[in-house]
């Protein structure tokens, strides 16, 4: 019988949020509704669960009850990525296999997410849960969606900003090729400088990559204004382009007040997701606005 034929079954079972859950009994009772809570104010991670061939509707609702189980910890293997790099979100779908004796054998089925340290944490909650009792063998798919409203909000500022970005090259008082970019809000600004007029298309190259990691850019500024301190700074940072290769960052000197900031955005520039279109070496100038409200969390 194949997965879509089980589903009208019972064979997929979703867990709806927590506060929806408790009117209806059920799901509330049964404590998966756990699986539904938010991991932090800006941070989801929704839970369900789907049969493989062979597996009752009731095998995967009592896997499914020991996954729940395991929820907090899964949503803290998130939390965790969400707080360097908000723009991971997405589906990941790991089929769990409960066969023979001993702990389930995790596989990925889908991975939506892109980040091998989530699927690994994620993966190792997962042969962690209660499995004394369950019926073997019982075979299922565990799907998790994971988003963030950081990452929504910074993701629809770059792509206005990319959107209207044309990179510019201007020459500056020391004969440098030059551009500037950022994000649309003026938050994050950042200024590329090339060795030499004719380093123009080094200089068009680093812009388009900054522009890839423009909203892990912007997730540091946030950070860097937490606990009553202004994120308002510049970092000096060195790129190294080689044609078909994607950038690597070294970042120097940090004027920003937050001494995270420097490691925030080091982290960020190791996540570029252009590849050079030419070879060089560029000076990047990264500017971190002063924030309206300074966050105090």
């Amino acid at each position: 019988m194949t997965l879509r034929r089980l589903l009208p079954a019972l064979a997929l079972l979703t867990f709806a949020p927590l506060a929806h859950a408790q009117g209806h009994g059920g799901v509330a009772r049964s404590g998966m509704g756990q699986g539904e809570a938010r991991i932090s104010s800006r941070s989801d991670v929704r839970l369900s669960m789907e049969s493989m061939p062979g597996t009752s509707g009731a095998a995967v609702g009592a896997l499914g009850q020991r996954v729940g189980q395991r929820m907090a910890q899964i949503r803290g293997c998130y939390e965790t990525v969400v707080e360097e790099n908000p723009t991971v979100v997405g589906t990941l779908r790991l089929r769990v296999l409960l066969e023979g004796r001993g702990r389930p054998t995790v596989e990925v089925d889908r991975d939506g997410v892109n980040d091998a340290g989530l699927v690994r944490c994620i993966t190792r909650e997962l042969t962690q849960i209660d499995h004394d009792g369950l019926r073997r063998p019982t075979r299922a798919v565990v799907q998790l969606e994971m988003g963030n409203t950081a990452a929504a909000g910074a993701e629809r500022a770059a792509a206005r900003a990319q959107e209207a970005a044309q990179v510019t090259i201007q020459i500056d008082a020391d004969g440098n090729a030059t551009s500037s970019g950022g994000s649309d809000d003026r938050g994050v600004r950042f200024t590329v400088i090339g060795d030499g007029h004719e380093s123009a298309p080094v200089v068009q190259s680093a812009h388009r990559s900054l522009l890839t990691v423009l909203p892990g850019l912007m997730d540091c500024r946030r950070r860097a204004g937490r606990r009553g301190q202004s994120p308002e700074g510049e970092l000096a940072v060195t790129l190294l382009l080689r044609d078909g290769r994607v950038p690597s960052a070294r970042v120097g000197r940090s004027t920003v007040e937050s001494e995270r900031a420097r490691g925030c955005v080091s982290r960020v520039l190791r996540r570029f997701q252009q590849r050079a279109e030419a070879s060089g070496r560029v000076r990047v100038r990264i500017a971190f606005a002063e924030a309206q409200e300074v966050e105090t969390d």
